[in-house]
């Protein structure tokens, strides 16, 4: 934006006394003077190869040469003058003479060459400034002329030679019409003789006739000669100062301009005094020191008013409103150029009014207010023309294309400079010319048409160094500079900011050498040199705070803060960005306000943290309308569109995306639309609105066609590949891929083609085409291996290790992982460090190596603390997440829950929706495993309201597959149902067959629980003819395992074994161990219901190994039990006993850790329980009825009454749980006074053990229940359980007394332990404690039932004198088969 300048200092003028006219003629050079005798000793000087002559002869030759000047024979003069000169080189009289005689034949050049010599040799003789001056005259230089009579006054203020040579010079000048009448004047006030007047006066109208460089001879030749008049040599003062501004030297032109005040304070010259004041004023604000010419101009103004001058105080107020405009104090600045209006429209200064209406227009435009800018400017314009003022115009154009620059309206802005150019042009005024260049370089900067920018700058350049006007020069340097740099030459860039601060170090320009220091950083940061960006940026803020240019503080910390932030020193970054908001505001500089927020939006965006960058993004744009900048505006509304976007809010992005599309419309600007269409896109296929989003991203390739720009034809192509990816046609994808791939090869960009690359091969990887992957992926990585480029092999290695991963070959992906750490650690990326050691963890836990696995997420989480940002929290969160999977394989649930949970607060912190749903499924899963289902239960509620939430069908579909399955478990079929039919409609209308595959699976799992096996079976094929069209060997395998169990649960056992044996087969080839384990279990359950004991033995085996390799300890509990009732059948009953000890210690040991839920310990009662009755069964085979009957008593109900007390109180006993032993048992009958008789119900026997006190076991009985409720005891099947149900209160008793009718026990010693006087008062406690806690049970309390089920039981046991019951209630029944916790795990959807 241009401004008019301030004024020039004003010189002040001499006396002008009145003057008289003479004529004078023509003079002819002076005569010699006379050569005085040389002494003895000089003669005899010569030059070393001249003649020698005696003293004699040289003074004959010097009065030859003499004579011969005389009598007008100058050529024999000058003759003899050499000869002279030969022998005498030094001689400056010899070299006088000789110069008149040049003078005299004409040869004007050489008379002044010998009048300088002998000047040189004698510089204070007057003489030789007088023959300069009559040659310099005739050879027309009248100012030089003036300037040596001058120098010639200043030796000898008393030659009266050089003082007439003076005058007549001055009267045959140009100046003759303007001197004349000064010097009449001098002669009637008989100040015509006096040196100093007609000097100083000389010197005075030098200045005004533009001679600057003269005038500055002569007017300090004159202060030489001096004067007692304070009144004139301030006079002199003052235009000194004018001279030597004029010419640049503002440190000089300051010194007199200090002078001339001094002096006119001393007279108490008020006139004088604000003279100077504007005059310092006017040279500390070129110098860029606005607080002294603050302090100046405010004392101008004071003075002139006091002095009621109009025209001095107009242009004091005039520069103050310069000086407020450049310390960004608009109020100010406006207020002072309104009042110069007004005052001139009072003096009818019709010019004056003009140009302070462009001032104003400038503030205007400084302030942001277009219209008014604009309105000033074309009432400036119209002035100028009723003028006829085409300099006053030409300086209106250039405001009116400055402010169509700030509206961003290029074209117009360079149709106002070429009027400037051509009204140059015109005038053949240089200096305006060189100001429309100027403009017409920015407009085409900001146009990138830089070529031309730069052809503007150059011939704006070549204009200044012409007028050598070296700060317009320093300023066109400074412009080329910049061009230069946004062309990539930052070498020529460099050279030409450093000329710039040259020239304002030779000129004291502080305000530009700040600027210079400001453009070198720029550089400097462009050149990825922060440091020294640092250090001249530093500079630059220095210059600003010593001139308090406050605007120039506020770019200055925003550029800093860019320095900075390159530095990775962020607090201080974020310190500079405020300092920048900051001082904009104190400004109400909206726009400087405008940036700073965009600089901190950016900033907040560049570390991730878009939840602090779009506050600032918002506040701009509710500057926005007052801005009037929609290309910036435009910039906002794609940022703000890309953190809201990166936030998961992709609404909200698309309305952004859609504000920034809108105005690049609205500017005509195709490049800003391809870039809207782009996001846009994106943001739609992020919603999953496919159609909008191919429809976005064709028109973003119709506008790169049009604009021939192959990166966005590239790019677009390659996101509508991705868009076909999301849409499952992947074979669509690749074909835009290929184009890619050929696109790439046309331009021969080596960068893009390995993009391609990298896209076919992910594409190829997505059909499982391996091989092709690789070979695509492979590619990427040699073209940029020869490319050198890092970051690139980097990606390439990270793409081939998902390939492998894929290929489940993970020993290959790890090292591609390795590879790529180490290019991360040479690019010292630590964000790409974390992330490596995060593909490694995953990888680790694909090769079931938890604990290694562990070990590289906690050195991902170790980097992350590295990092700040919102991105490295959500990393951290997510390897959070990725901890509590591995710590859930470990099946240490508890500490996988506290990963998750920390997983949870991150996501919600950053309002992740999706990894919240993430979170929820892990927490979801692990209280399942735990037992605590209603825990998991909520868990997944919430996962399926956030999978609402997000509005994405697949996530919602898999939500209601876990709630779902949890449903089924929880026994809820219903509900169990209502969800997974739900997922499978959601799956087809997806078309998702995988998804639609997990759904079956799923739904055949509820039916088959339910009993309705052919429906399970129906849903079991589909899973299967999914698995099967997809070639998806997982879902095939959990396929056959589930109709393997639904076949087994039908009784169909061959049909079953021929499942189960697919289900291994392809668990063997996928290597996947936890999926034989369940096989094996299978295999082995069923082949004992087949008889085929040996084989129901050697796959249970099998499935122990594995059990016990993975850690699966309650599997491994299962397969124990059912591996004893196998070796039980086949006879081996030493190792049926080893095997059920080892099974039921598992089953107490996991109830009992603290962590997991009662209800999931009481899932596992039936199975120990059940491995209790067949170890009783066994060890009373073996002959072992002591080891039977302890543990006959491990077994009892009391396990019960330890958990309702828990229940109930909250708390434990330190090991309430230690395994009773025979020696405790017969302890405890010793001290009893009679006979203790024992009952156990085991699978199908009623076990009696006769105690006495002393004696130990004194018989043992064994009864068969009958027909009705055992077939096979070591039956895997429910035929073997005891059903009590019938097995009322009278039957038992029968039982009861057909067994002590066996022992031989008398009815007399048949009481009840109840009654009986043996009884500790522990039983008598029991009974009070139950029948309290019964009462206070109800639906409410104790939903499950379970509690009152315990107390049942306990009551049953103490009614009939037994200390072991049996399990019993419409949960299930006393079970001796293989557990079914396998068939669960099966008929899971993973």
């Amino acid at each position: 934006m241009e401004q008019s300048p301030p004024p020039a200092p004003e010189p002040t003028q001499g006396p002008t006394p009145a003057r008289s006219r003479r004529r004078r003629e023509p003079e002819s050079p002076p005569a010699s003077a006379p050569i005085p005798l040389f002494g003895a000793d000089t003669i005899g000087q010569r030059s070393p190869d001249g003649p020698v002559l005696s003293k004699a002869e040289f003074v004959e030759k010097v009065r030859q040469s003499n004579q011969a000047c005389h009598d007008g024979d100058f050529h024999t003069a000058i003759v003899l003058y050499n000869e002279a000169l030969a022998v005498d080189p030094q001689n400056c009289i010899l070299y006088s003479n000789r110069s008149a005689a040049y003078m005299k034949i004409q040869q004007y050049d050489k008379a002044l060459d010998d009048a300088i010599k002998a000047r040189l040799l004698n510089p204070k003789w007057p003489k030789a400034y007088f023959r300069q001056g009559v040659a310099l005259q005739y050879l027309g230089r009248h100012a030089d002329a003036l300037a040596a009579f001058a120098s010639g006054l200043a030796q000898d203020p008393k030659s009266l030679q050089l003082l007439v040579g003076m005058v007549e010079a001055a009267m045959k000048s140009p100046m003759r019409d303007s001197l004349e009448p000064t010097y009449q004047q001098l002669q009637k006030m008989k100040l015509d003789k006096s040196p100093f007047v007609v000097v100083s006066v000389v010197g005075q109208e030098l200045l005004t006739a533009g001679h600057h460089g003269a005038s500055v001879v002569v007017l300090e030749a004159a202060l030489k000669i001096g004067t007692c008049s304070l009144k004139l040599r301030g006079s002199v003062f003052s235009a000194l100062s004018s001279a030597y501004w004029s010419l640049g030297n503002t440190e000089k032109s300051t010194g007199y301009m200090q002078q001339d005040l001094d002096v006119a304070k001393t007279l108490g010259d008020q006139t004088g005094e604000c003279r100077a004041h504007g005059n310092l004023g006017s040279a500390f604000f070129s110098k860029g020191n606005y607080r002294e010419a603050l302090t100046n101009h405010r004392h101008q103004l004071v003075l002139a008013m006091k002095l009621k001058d109009r025209e001095a105080a107009s242009s004091a107020l005039s520069s103050l409103g310069h000086v407020y405009t450049a310390i960004g104090d608009y109020p100010n600045a406006l207020a002072s150029h309104k009042q110069c209006v007004l005052l001139a429209k009072q003096s009818k200064d019709e010019l004056s009014e003009a140009r302070e209406l462009g001032n104003m227009g400038a503030v205007y435009i400084a302030m942001g207010d277009f219209e008014n800018a604009v309105q000033c400017h074309e009432q400036h314009l119209k002035i100028a023309k009723d003028l006829g003022n085409k300099r006053e115009e030409a300086r209106a154009y250039s405001n009116l294309g400055s402010a169509y620059h700030y509206r961003r309206n290029f074209d117009k802005a360079m149709s106002y400079h070429n009027y400037v150019l051509e009204l140059a042009q015109e005038l053949m005024e240089k200096a305006i010319e060189m100001r429309a260049y100027a403009g017409l370089g920015h407009a085409a900067r900001c146009m990138q048409d830089l070529e031309r920018a730069k052809q503007y700058h150059e011939q704006q350049l070549g204009i200044a160094e012409d007028l050598k006007d070296r700060a317009a020069e320093g300023r066109a340097s400074s412009n080329l500079g910049i061009i230069h740099q946004m062309k990539g030459d930052y070498d020529t860039a460099l050279k030409l900011h450093k000329t710039h601060l040259c020239i304002a170090q030779e000129l004291s320009d502080y305000a530009a050498q700040g600027r210079a220091y400001g453009n070198m950083g720029n550089a400097y940061n462009a050149l990825g040199m922060y440091d020294q960006a640092v250090k001249y940026h530093r500079q630059e803020l220095q210059i600003s705070m010593e001139v308090n240019d406050r605007a120039s503080q506020a770019s200055t910390h925003g550029n800093l803060a860019v320095a900075y932030q390159a530095l990775g020193a962020h607090d201080r970054a974020l310190q500079h960005y405020q300092n920048h908001l900051n001082i904009a505001r104190e400004l109400r500089d909206i726009q400087s306000e405008a940036r700073a927020l965009s600089n901190l939006g950016n900033f907040h965006c560049s570390r991730g943290e878009y939840v602090q960058a779009a506050p600032y993004y918002e506040q701009y744009l509710r500057l926005a309308p007052d801005l009037q900048d929609m290309e910036g505006e435009g910039k906002v509304c794609h940022n703000l569109g890309y953190a809201h976007y990166c936030l998961g809010n992709y609404q909200e992005a698309v309305k952004y995306y859609e504000q920034d599309l809108a105005l690049a419309k609205d500017l005509h600007d195709k490049l800003s639309q391809a870039k809207a269409y782009c996001n846009l896109g994106l943001a739609f296929k992020a919603l999953l609105n496919f159609s909008k989003a191919e429809e976005c991203q064709k028109y973003l390739l119709s506008l790169a066609q049009s604009l021939n720009n192959s990166q966005a034809k590239f790019r677009a192509l390659g996101n509508l590949g991705d868009i076909f990816i999301c849409k499952k046609d992947i074979n669509g994808a690749i074909k835009f891929y290929e184009q890619q791939l050929g696109l790439a090869h046309q331009v021969k960009d080596r960068r893009l083609e390995a993009s391609a690359y990298a896209a076919l091969g992910t594409a190829y990887r997505m059909i499982q085409k391996y091989d092709k992957a690789l070979g695509y992926h492979t590619q990427e990585l040699e073209v940029y291996q020869e490319l050198s480029d890092l970051p690139g092999e980097c990606r390439a290695h990270g793409h081939l290790a998902a390939v492998y991963m894929a290929l489940g070959k993970y020993t290959m992906a790890f090292k591609c992982y390795e590879e790529q750490l180490d290019l991360g650690q040479k690019l010292k990326d630590p964000s790409l460090e974390a992330q490596v050691y995060g593909n490694m963890g995953i990888t680790k836990m694909n090769m079931n190596v938890m604990e290694e696995a562990i070990g590289y997420f906690e050195q991902q989480l170790a980097m992350l603390q590295q990092l700040s940002g919102n991105e490295s929290v959500l990393d951290r969160g997510r390897a959070y997440g990725n901890l509590g999977d591995c710590y859930e394989a470990l099946g240490d649930y508890e500490e996988a829950i506290k990963y998750y949970e920390q997983y949870l607060s991150v996501a919600q912190s950053l309002n992740r929706m999706q990894d919240q749903a993430k979170a929820y499924r892990g927490l979801g899963n692990g209280h399942r495993a735990m037992g605590s289902l209603q825990q998991a239960l909520v868990c997944f509620e919430k996962r399926l309201v956030v999978a609402h939430e997000l509005g994405e069908a697949f996530n919602k579909a898999q939500a209601y597959g876990e709630l779902g399955s949890l449903h089924s478990q929880l026994g809820n079929y219903e509900q169990a149902i209502s969800c997974l039919e739900r997922q499978l409609n959601i799956a087809r209308d997806m078309k998702d067959r995988a998804l639609e595959s997990d759904a079956a699976c799923g739904l055949g799992g509820v039916y088959q629980q339910m009993g309705e096996y052919d429906t399970a079976l129906q849903y079991h094929q589909l899973d299967l003819q999914i698995a099967e069209e997809t070639n998806n060997p997982t879902c095939q395998g959990r396929a056959y395992g589930n109709l393997g169990l639904t076949y087994e649960s039908l009784g169909t056992f061959e049909r079953a074994v021929v499942y189960q044996e697919q289900h291994l087969s392809i668990a063997a080839q996928m290597n996947d161990l936890a999926a034989k384990t369940v096989s094996y279990s299978s295999l082995g359950r069923t082949h004992h219901a087949l008889q085929n004991y040996s084989q129901a033995v050697m796959y249970l085996q099998e499935g122990l190994r594995l059990a016990e390799q993975l850690g699966r300890r309650e599997d491994e509990a299962k397969i124990r039990h059912g591996l004893g009732l196998s070796l039980w059948a086949s006879g081996n009953l030493e190792e049926a006993q080893h095997q059920l000890y080892r099974a039921s210690a598992l089953f107490e040991t996991i109830r009992h850790e603290a962590q997991l839920s009662t209800d999931y310990k009481l899932s596992l009662f039936d199975l120990q329980t059940s491995s209790y009755q067949a170890l009783q069964r066994v060890l009373v085979s073996l002959g072992h009825h002591d080891e039977a009957l302890a543990v006959a008593e491990r077994g009892r109900t009391r396990a019960f009454a330890d958990l309702l007390v828990e229940r109930q109180t909250g708390q434990q006993d330190s090991d309430p749980y230690s395994p009773v032993t025979i020696d405790q048992i017969l302890e405890m009958v010793n001290g009893q006074r009679g006979l203790v008789l024992y009952y156990s119900l085991a699978a199908g026997y009623l076990y009696s053990w006769l105690l006495a006190p002393g004696a130990g076991i004194v018989k043992f009985h064994e009864h068969y229940l009958g027909e009705n409720t055992v077939e096979n005891s070591s039956d895997f099947q429910a035929s073997s359980s005891v059903t009590l149900p019938t097995a009322t209160g009278s039957a038992l008793e029968q039982h009861i007394a057909s067994v002590r009718e066996a022992l031989g026990v008398e009815s007399h010693y048949s009481r009840a332990c109840a009654s009986s006087e043996t009884e500790s008062e522990a039983g008598d406690i029991m009974d009070q404690q139950f029948e309290e806690m019964n009462n206070k049970l109800n639906s409410v309390t104790d939903p499950t039932g379970f509690l009152r089920m315990v107390r049942r039981n306990n009551l049953f046991n103490r009614r009939f004198s037994a200390k072991e019951a049996v399990l019993c209630s419409s949960r299930g029944r006393p079970d001796s088969s293989m557990p079914d916790c396998c068939r669960n795990a099966a008929l899971e959807a993973r």
